[in-house]
């Protein structure tokens, strides 16, 4: 989502939350789940000290009125999680993050697709801290379960599945994670159509694990198809098209570089 419809999502979130109180009271439960996501709202438009400050609050009075364990406190707790993740905070975005699957496990069993959730969220905070040896595990057990219980072109299992490659790929799995990745994006072809984000962020993931192999046309391609695609769909100045541009000229640069070597008498471009 972009920017202006995250301020959009947030004014939205104000007046609802807002005719909560008048209507329903502050403490009201639909008044404190639509606060919840006005926290994770502001946080998107970069709020982020407003965001945790009433989340934080927010997760003290569910654990007071509710119970550590209730549904509510946990999905509040997990928008806590998500959100240390997303400023860098890793560290306590893991402790989060293994204390609610603790808790989800024990509640709901091992095998529940609430659990495989939480088993992906601990899995992409573990990659952001090059904890790849446990990340990996967690993506598989999940994977597991979301296929069970979602079927295999759902949504969230490609997800998953994606970034199971991406780490694999991280690892210097590259065979494994290309031939992923590369099955993913047919099926998001397919279900999405070729002009959909996620097929272009495939397209991106795709071009970084190529260039990690040494294949750096093919690389080249995909992460100018990803650039292309995010363009349309993106504003110029999103963290997915910087990323995206930063690889495309990365990869030129290294395809220069490549052809100098083969031949040393060829005028630099």
């Amino acid at each position: 989502m972009e920017a202006g419809k995250f301020t959009e999502a947030e004014k939205e979130y104000e007046e609802i939350v807002r005719a909560d109180i008048a209507s329903l009271g502050e403490q009201n439960p639909k008044t404190l789940t639509d606060r919840v996501t006005l926290a994770v709202a502001k946080s998107k438009v970069g709020d982020t000290l407003a965001a945790e400050d009433e989340l934080r609050a927010l997760l003290a009075l569910y654990t007071r009125r509710r119970g550590p364990e209730h549904e509510e406190t946990i999905s509040c707790r997990i928008a806590l999680a998500l959100l240390l993740d997303d400023l860098g905070r890793t560290r306590e975005a893991l402790t989060e993050f293994r204390q609610i699957l603790e808790i989800r496990e024990r509640v709901l069993g091992p095998d529940d697709v609430e659990v495989a959730r939480v088993r992906h969220m601990l899995g992409d905070a573990l990659v952001s801290s090059h904890q790849l040896d446990e990340s990996l595990p967690l993506y598989r057990r999940a994977q597991a379960v979301l296929v069970r219980e979602l079927g295999p072109e759902n949504r969230e299992t490609l997800l998953n599945r994606s970034n199971l490659a991406c780490a694999l790929g991280e690892k210097g799995d590259f065979d494994t994670a290309e031939t992923e990745l590369k099955d993913i994006l047919s099926t998001r072809e397919r279900l999405l159509g070729s002009d959909d984000v996620s097929v272009y962020m495939t397209c991106f993931y795709l071009g970084r694990i190529l260039a990690g192999h040494g294949h750096l046309d093919d690389a080249y391609t995909y992460a100018t198809r990803a650039l292309t695609g995010l363009q349309t769909k993106l504003a110029p100045s999103h963290p997915l098209i910087i990323r995206a541009g930063n690889l495309c000229a990365e990869l030129k640069a290294d395809i220069a570089r490549h052809a100098r070597k083969e031949d040393p008498h060829a005028n630099p471009q």
